[in-house]
Formats: C-alpha cells, structure tokens, sequence
C-alpha cells in the first residue's frame, strides 16, 4: 500500500509499505477515505535530523472498515467510520471513570502506524471508532471534511470550552489562533458565549 513517508526536512513523499493486519482480538483495518496533517505532524516535517523514509505519525482519518479482529461487536466490514486520535482500551480504571485519555493500556493511536497512508491497524476499537450514518458518497467534500475534524481538532476546542465550563452569555477569551483554538471558538460559540475573543500573533487570522 502507499503510505506518506519523510524524505528529508521540508519534503515529504510517497512509499509503498506493508499492508497492516489483524493482531489482536479487537483490532480492526480501515482503508482510509481522508486523513489531516496536524501540527505535530509539521515537527517532524520541519525537523533537520529527520532520516528518509520516516514515516508521518498521522492520527487523524474517517474511513471504512475493511477487516474485524474476533472479538469485535460494534462494527462490521463496510461501516463509515470516525477514527479517533486519542482513545482508550475501555477496560481500565482511567477508561471507566470517563478519562480515556489517560487509559492505563493505550495513550494515542500508533499501534497501527502511519493515518497518512491507505490503511490503517485500529486497536480497542470496540470502545473508540464512532460510526458515520451511511457511506462517504452520501456526503459533500464539505462535510467530509467537518466529519474528519470530529478525529481530533474540533473535540479537542469542545473540551477545551467544556472544562472551561463557557456558559450562556459569558465572555471568552481563546489563546492561540490554530485549529484547536478555531475550534475552541466554534465550541464556545455552541455553548452560548457572548463575546468571544481569539488572541493571535498572526494578523491575518
């Protein structure tokens, strides 16, 4: 399969690597419909040392499932899915009290490797891939690309914005002018707030 590899810094291009397969029980293969490029991807990107054929830590996709590992109960090859960048085992302690963002077994997704790639190996994915009404030619190029954020940018700006506890009517400030931030706005937004300020570097943001 193709896959997007480092060749040098600033330069990124394309290799042929090995299919991911099933390891574990609840491990899932998705062929990936849309990846994004995060800004930690551009670390690595923008690094001098970086040794060709390094592989992008991609973590960010929406595709379809193509293969279940046994002991999979909550999709089926063909289901539409969000494939989340953090996620947990489910089984934890730090699962079980809601923080899978902790979780004791798991903390992101590169078991599989790369996202930016046509394939990806999914672990514990009976507890974190959220399926997508339908199949990807039921939507706009629009709204596939809002549904790619539900991987990553946009949760991460709604969490910030909940555990800020933004209310109806109050004033909000976000720091930083990224997707995270943009996304902290839209989130604010959502919750009521009404004033919203975004603090920048970047005068065109």
């Amino acid at each position: 399969m193709k896959s997007a590899v480092y060749t040098k810094a600033g330069q990124v291009g394309i290799e042929e690597i090995k299919r991911p397969s099933i390891q574990e029980a609840d491990d899932v293969i998705i062929r990936v419909v849309r990846a994004c490029v995060c800004g930690s991807d551009l670390w690595s990107y923008r690094n001098p040392d970086i040794k060709a054929g390094h592989k992008n830590s991609g973590h960010e996709a929406i595709g379809i499932v193509e293969e279940t590992g046994e002991a999979i109960t909550t999709v089926k090859p063909g289901d539409f899915v969000i494939v989340p960048f953090t996620h947990g085992c489910g089984e934890c302690d730090a699962c079980r009290a809601g923080f899978d963002g902790s979780c004791d077994n798991h903390i992101g997704n590169n078991l599989g490797g790369n996202f930016q790639a046509e394939y990806i190996r999914f672990h514990f994915a009976n507890w974190a891939l959220v399926k997508i009404p339908g199949q990807p030619s039921d939507y706009s190029e629009g709204m596939l690309k809002s549904l790619l954020t539900l991987a990553d940018v946009m949760p991460t700006g709604y969490h910030a914005a909940r555990v800020a506890n933004v209310q109806k009517g109050d004033k909000v400030v976000v720091i930083g002018d990224g997707a995270v931030g943009q996304c902290a706005v839209i989130a604010a937004k959502m919750r009521g707030a009404s004033q919203i300020i975004l603090m920048s570097r970047h005068e065109d943001r």
